[in-house]
Parts: C-alpha cells; structure tokens; sequence
C-alpha cells in the first residue's frame, strides 16, 4: 500500500471493512487512518457469534462493497488472502466488471472455511500474486491461465524487513512487561469447521498456560465464528499476573514482541509466515494451518495440554531445535513482493480480455 501510494502512475484508495471497524476489537481503522488518511469505510455487520451471522456478514459486505463500487468504479480491486471481508469485495467487483487482484492464492491452510474462501476468490479473480512457486501450481492446477499467474513472495516478510523494530527492553517496558522473564506470544484463532469451533483447543491452551505460569502476551481472535466464546474464556482470566491481554497491537508492536519472545505459541498464519525471518520458535496448534508450507522453525503439536507442555519445555531447552531456529531461511520470499507487484499492476492492460477468463482444462 506504501509503495502503491508513493507511485506516480498509481493512486491507492484503501478500504477499510471488517473487525477493524467493530469496537469491541478496539477500532483499529484508526490505526489505517494514521497511516493512510486517504481511507474509507465499507462496514459489514456482524450481530452475533454464529456461523449464520458469519453468512449474514459477507452478505452485508457483498452488498455495501457494491454500493461504493458501482458509484466509485476503481480500475482494479487487490484484494489478499482468504477472509470473508476480501471475498464480499472480489464478489462485488466481479458482479460490476471490475478486474481483481488477489495475493496470495493458491495457499492450503488445513481445510478450513479459510481454504475454501481463498480458492473461491482465486476462481473469479483475475490477476494471480502468490507468494510461492508450490501456490502458483495449485492456481494453475485450478484450471487458471498461466499468463495470469505471478509469483511474488509474501509481503509480510517485506514489511518485517522495512520497519524499524524495537529492542526487547524497549518494546517490553512499553508495556510495562519484565525483559529478563521467558515470556511467550500467543494469538489462537476460531475454527470453524468443528463442531465447537477450537473452543475446546483454546481451553486446553489456557490449561498448560495455567501451569506454566510464564510472563504471556495474549491478543484477541479475529471475528470469525467462535471468536466471542474466545474472548470471553481469554477475559476470566485476566486476573492471572502472567498474564497481558491486548484486543490489538500495532504492526509494529506485534512484530517487536513477535521478534523479542520466547516462543511463538497458537493458530496464526503469522506464526507460519513472518516469525520464520525474525528467527523465533513457533508452536503450531491443531490442523488450522495444516498443509501450508513450512519453515524450519515450526513444531506442530496436537491440541492438548500434555502436548503443549511438552512442547514448550522442548524448544526452551533443545540446542538443536535452537539452531534450526536461528539458521532457517524463510519459505515464503526474500522481502522484495512489493516491487514485483508494483511493476505487475503499472503494466496490466485493463481491457474486455483481462476480464474473460477461461477454464484450461
């Protein structure tokens, strides 16, 4: 988005939508806003914790994105990902001709509804940014046309590599948190696909925690179905003294406590894709990010107390593991996806042909 605002042949309008304009995960389009005062607002409305309301919400956007399109036709909407806010977009745009770009398809993430919704947006989407070569493959095994089909590694690592991180005893006495603790990052998202949502993950999470009773950074689920019943569970315990509950942090701040901790404990796509280039460990929970590719400094455990435990005191101590850490090379790019994405959208021909799409197979 920076470097698409500092382009001359380019004018970016950012969208804000989605939690970032519900209060109850802190309002934070206002940190957008600070950095680009250019922004709007699309809400969506979310009334509940259900997966019917999850329905109801990407109708509202479908609908509002629309609205705004139809009257504000942009020449090209980017969208990232596999949320429901960028496939309300994809939707609307795709319904009003609008060519989309979409970053990062053709990515697996265990199954859940986010796979579904990535690959959904890839089928209507017409422009392909993956980050790998692995992702590439999949879009194209999904009958996409080659021509359409970028490989531009991740931003996120670009972003880790361009912002000017705090120190450990910098970003900790922000916070009023102790630098000579071991203290762990965790962020653990809803899944939707089972029955009780990861409700049951997230409280064997909060069981081995209980136990081991170490200096605990918790940041609040996203807005997904479940995600209320997270919060809650993560609110009665408040009170615990190892603990420190944000409902969000800034980029920055969570990139500095992500490069400062410990370990990295959860569900996070973050913990997969960024904490590899600022050389953490990271234990993976459950099957929310299953099939993604990996870095060296990944362990995957089961969603048990035991486990987690067990997990935790093999990290901390392990010489090898330690190593790995600190050695891995991250899979998803070398820190340079804006500049080919930047040169991809100034050299896109917008025309009748851009916008019909053929199925290869």
């Amino acid at each position: 988005m920076k470097a698409i605002a500092k382009n001359k042949e380019l004018e970016l309008i950012p969208l804000i939508t989605g939690m970032h304009l519900l209060p109850e995960y802190g309002n934070t389009y206002k940190l957008v806003e600070k950095e680009f005062s250019q922004s709007l607002k699309i809400p969506m409305s979310l009334d509940g914790d259900t997966l019917k309301d999850m329905a109801f919400y990407l109708s509202s956007g479908i609908k509002n994105f629309a609205t705004y399109f139809s009257k504000n036709p942009p020449d090209i909407v980017v969208v990232t990902a596999d949320r429901s806010e960028q496939l309300a977009a994809a939707l609307a745009a795709l319904y009003l001709n609008i060519p989309i770009a979409h970053i990062n398809g053709g990515d697996v993430s265990g199954g859940t509804i986010d796979e579904s919704i990535r690959h959904a947006i890839t089928k209507i989407t017409h422009i392909h940014l993956a980050y790998t070569k692995t992702n590439a493959e999949r879009i194209r095994k999904m009958g996409e046309e080659k021509n359409r089909i970028y490989i531009t590694g991740t931003l996120a690592v670009e972003a880790i590599l361009k912002t000017k991180l705090k120190s450990r005893n910098e970003i900790f006495s922000a916070y009023n948190l102790d630098p000579q603790k071991t203290t762990f990052l965790v962020v653990q998202h809803p899944i939707t696909i089972l029955k009780d949502k990861g409700y049951s993950e997230m409280k064997e999470l909060f069981l081995a925690l209980n136990i081991l009773k170490e200096q605990t950074i918790i940041v609040y689920p996203n807005c997904d179905a479940g995600g209320k019943k997270f919060i809650t569970l993560i609110e009665k315990h408040r009170n615990r003294k190892y603990l420190h509950i944000f409902k969000n942090l800034p980029h920055e701040d969570y990139l500095s406590f992500m490069k400062s901790v410990d370990v990295m404990i959860g569900n996070s796509s973050s913990g997969i894709v960024e904490a590899p280039t600022l050389k953490i460990p990271v234990i993976n929970i459950g099957d929310r990010q299953r099939g993604r590719e990996r870095s060296k400094n990944i362990l995957d455990v089961k969603p048990t107390k035991d486990k987690i435990i067990k997990s935790v005191h093999y990290v901390l101590s392990n010489k090898e593991f330690q190593r790995r850490v600190k050695n891995c090379v991250n899979v998803f790019g070398e820190g340079n996806a804006s500049k080919k994405i930047i040169n991809i959208l100034k050299n896109l021909e917008i025309d009748d042909k851009l916008l019909t799409k053929r199925i290869t197979y």
